[in-house]
């Protein structure tokens, strides 16, 4: 049994289309049995004399059971579709052509296992991945080791484009650390946070509020829910130089600290920057 981790991640992925694959087998047993007992109803309905035809009242159940096939088959349907799309960003990857599943399927609740143990995508031209590679290189292993447990930890507050973003800088934490043959925090069972009631969601929108005020560092860097926040500050300092606009980031720094505190979380820019850019004086809004 092979720990590469690509392996890994290939294993996760067929153990996932193997899933996928069982349950839209059994969604068209399913489907099956519903139409043999519809054919049924209907054969029985034929043979109901005239007179009593009124004492029996079968439309509600077949509607029902209409509606139920309309729905089954629709899941067989999306169901398929996506165990087409991963397989082909499989083959795709397979053939050396890799990229990153689209958001809406590696935040599949059947990819779980895949988003947990994927590969580090050392490759990708996004700004927080780029940015997360040069962080972790310089960064202590022991402060890595306690970085990845919170990555790995989910998030009440989680979008399915951050939770999505937090594996994924999860997996460059950890190839650093097997790298450096450190011991590494135990792998999440699960990637959505079981408990999102309001009084835990605040409560996580103060820490993510905090952790944005304290300034640039590895641990602002590995926060996927900061990762469009860090976008719009980027942005917002292309362009302009001299002390207006470090006031103007200041204040910037100021209100975008009250968003997140507030529970918002502010989407991602798509920034691509060069390697060794980051773009982004953070000291300007530090609350020391």
């Amino acid at each position: 049994m092979t720990d590469d981790p690509s392996h890994v991640a290939l294993a996760a992925i067929l153990d996932s289309l193997t899933l996928m694959q069982g349950q839209l087998d059994g969604l068209a047993k399913s489907s099956a049995r519903i139409e043999q007992s519809h054919a049924e109803i209907l054969h029985r309905l034929d043979s109901i004399d005239a007179g009593q035809a009124g004492l029996t009242d079968l439309v509600p159940i077949l509607e029902t059971i209409l509606a139920r096939m309309i729905d089954d088959r629709a899941i067989q349907r999306d169901g398929i579709e996506r165990v087409a799309q991963v397989a082909a960003f499989a083959h795709a990857a397979a053939m050396g052509n890799g990229a990153p599943l689209p958001t809406d399927v590696a935040d599949d609740p059947l990819l779980e296992r895949f988003l947990v143990s994927q590969p580090a995508d050392q490759v990708t031209p996004d700004r927080a991945l780029i940015v997360w590679r040069e962080t972790v290189a310089s960064a202590g292993t022991a402060e890595l080791v306690t970085i990845l447990a919170s990555q790995y930890q989910p998030s009440p507050t989680d979008t399915p484009e951050t939770r999505v973003l937090r594996y994924r800088l999860a997996a460059i934490t950890r190839a650093e650390l097997m790298q450096r043959g450190a011991d590494l925090p135990p792998a999440p069972s699960r990637t959505i946070a079981e408990d999102r009631s309001p009084g835990v969601r605040a409560r996580r929108a103060g820490e993510l509020a905090n952790l944005w005020r304290a300034g640039a560092g590895p641990a602002l860097f590995a926060e996927a829910e900061l990762a469009g926040a860090v976008d719009l500050f980027t942005q917002a300092q292309a362009g302009e130089e001299g002390e207006v606009l470090r006031a103007r980031l200041a204040a910037l720094h100021s209100q975008i600290g009250a968003v997140i505190e507030a529970g918002e979380t502010i989407p991602r820019f798509g920034v691509e920057r060069e390697r060794g850019d980051r773009g982004v004086d953070f000291d300007v809004g530090k609350t020391h």
